[in-house]
């Protein structure tokens, strides 16, 4: 069993798995893609990385 959320950090984006239900619909907001269930839950969320997304370690 996997724990969530699950975050990856890829070369060029950020991903974010909250589920591991399949994905039915999708909305995209300022390079944010945002995937969510058949119930309306949010699955997973891809987030580019540019200058205003980034991961910042401590």
């Amino acid at each position: 069993m996997n724990d969530f959320p699950q975050v990856v950090e890829e070369a060029e984006r950020i991903l974010v798995i909250y589920s591991n239900e399949p994905a039915v619909n999708k909305e995209e907001d300022n390079g944010v893609e945002i995937f969510y269930s058949k119930s309306g839950e949010v699955v997973k969320i891809i987030i580019n990385k540019d200058d205003k997304h980034y991961i910042i370690y401590f």
